[in-house]
């Protein structure tokens, strides 16, 4: 999706209009395949596509016991990893890196909320408080936003992911994942549902700022 690559890249802005008859499916359904903790998540976007995220390189830490993430972190150098719907020549490629990547800060933590905002990075438009899930060190924090581009024409619900290990004052292993989900109007221009696509801080490392 346009509305969450880093500042000056249009990885499926160019993309998506090409793909207004892409239509994978990703909203939500009943599945009793939870789990555990996750259900408000599940509320949201289908198994059937956090499945599909998981089986493309993401985790996803459920729990109620999420570690302390409050801070500013770099995550850099920020790489696409995978996309489900690029076609070779439209779009960016997987393995799109951009080295200075951006910061996300994250404050006002509570057992189940969190605010997040970035620098650098395309923050959407909030439809819901952001949570955190997780366990020990791992986290998941999970922003059901959307986006607004082309006029109003490019307005598209999807869920934002961003998992990790906190270690100490700095966060490792930091990978985000983008689901689309369904149009806000039936003018779209583009299709983004069941479009999903994976990013990664590729030394492993989040510093912070």
């Amino acid at each position: 999706m346009y509305g969450r690559k880093p500042a000056g890249s249009f990885t499926l802005l160019s993309f998506a209009c090409w793909a207004c008859f892409l239509l994978i499916g990703c909203k939500k359904e009943n599945n009793p395949e939870k789990e555990e903790n996750d259900g408000k998540l599940t509320d949201v976007v289908s198994q059937a596509c956090l499945n599909e995220a998981k089986e493309m390189g993401f985790t996803i830490y459920a729990g109620n016991n999420p570690p302390d993430i409050s801070g500013t972190y770099r995550f850099a150098p920020w790489r696409l990893d995978a996309d489900n719907a690029y076609v070779p020549g439209i779009g960016t490629a997987p393995g799109y890196t951009t080295e200075n990547g951006f910061a996300a800060s994250f404050s006002n933590q509570t057992a189940t909320s969190i605010n997040v905002s970035y620098q650098g990075y395309y923050e959407g438009f909030e439809n819901s408080k952001p949570w955190i899930m997780g366990s020990g060190n791992n986290f998941t924090v999970c922003r059901y936003i959307r986006m607004d581009a082309c006029s109003g024409n490019f307005r598209y619900n999807y869920m934002q992911l961003i998992s990790g290990t906190k270690d100490g004052n700095v966060l490792k292993n930091v990978k985000m994942v983008n689901i689309g989900l369904d149009a806000l109007n039936p003018d779209a221009l583009c299709v983004e549902e069941g479009n999903i696509d994976l990013w990664s801080d590729t030394d492993g490392v989040s510093n912070p700022e």
